[in-house]
């Protein structure tokens, strides 16, 4: 949960056990550089808005760690969610063409890459955490707050949709006291369902299956630098020429972090929400031929 204290001394205490004991690798957070440098613009987000990204970022920088920004970019992101919205939106006007189908479809597909259950996989007790529970009341605080420091235009554009929107529904309340009757509250049940199924579609398909990938992706590549050598290719019979250098791929590091390099023995953290969790740690064991750690 963002912004909650239990999940920043969480990730404090994961990093400085690991320092102590000279196992810290890479540390990767869910963020893109286009978020980050966003927030390092903004002091009352560095000083006010602490969170456990921030934690994680200060703290490998305070080790000499390799820090990577590895979300998909923010911008990709808002694209895709447009385009699965547009998706969605065509596939539930169009039941006749198999819309509905395809709708179903790929919300269960997703559902099933992102949100995996079972015994291997965090449950509900994760998610009910006391410690997390009782911290609760500042993530609802900060998260919103991040939104207007970082972007007042919009979030104020969004909070005046809100507000006219409920002002309407008091309205409506206040109206004749008329009951409604069964046909109006059958459309009125079908249109929360259908905004229901398109809100699934790109919840669970365009902001967590697919940033899943990429934060995947990053995290093996960064696995790479901290292979034993009896990991390594057995294809390779000399040493290369850059042996030392940053065996990743595509990483992007935070402002002011190192590279990393070749090091054996070390742990890479991945500081997650919790949504993510599970679809992660899917991909990480079951889907080894899709991002191969070996090259």
């Amino acid at each position: 949960m963002h912004y909650n204290p239990a999940s920043i001394q969480l990730t404090t205490d994961t990093i400085n056990a690991l320092a102590a004991e000279d196992k810290l690798g890479s540390v990767i957070i869910e963020s893109c550089d286009i978020r980050w440098n966003s927030t390092l613009e903004n002091k009352f987000i560095q000083s006010a808005l602490q969170s456990e990204m921030r934690a994680a970022h200060d703290l490998g920088l305070l080790y000499r760690r390799p820090v990577v920004l590895g979300d998909q970019r923010i911008n990709i992101t808002v694209a895709q969610l447009k385009n699965g919205a547009r998706e969605a939106m065509t596939d539930l006007i169009q039941p006749w063409n198999g819309g509905w189908k395809r709708l179903f479809d790929s919300i269960q597909t997703a559902r099933e890459e992102a949100v995996p259950f079972g015994s291997n996989f965090l449950g509900i007790g994760s998610f009910l955490d006391p410690k997390l529970l009782l911290a609760a009341p500042v993530s609802l605080i900060k998260y919103p707050m991040s939104y207007f420091v970082k972007s007042p235009v919009a979030t104020a554009v969004v909070l005046s949709v809100l507000v006219l929107l409920s002002g309407d529904e008091a309205s409506a309340n206040s109206l004749a006291n008329e009951e409604l009757g069964l046909p109006d509250m059958l459309v009125s049940l079908l249109v929360s369902a259908l905004e229901t199924v398109v809100f699934a579609r790109i919840f669970l398909k365009e902001l967590l299956a697919e940033r899943n990938e990429v934060l995947a992706f990053n995290i093996l590549e960064q696995c790479r630098n901290y292979q034993s050598k009896e990991e390594r290719s057995p294809w390779i019979f000399f040493p290369a020429a850059d042996e030392q250098s940053d065996k990743s791929t595509g990483a992007v590091y935070a402002p002011g972090s190192v590279t990393a390099k070749p090091e054996e023995g070390k742990v890479v953290v991945a500081v997650l929400g919790l949504a993510h969790c599970n679809g992660i740690k899917k991909i990480l064991t079951e889907n080894e031929k899709r991002f191969p750690l070996m090259s």
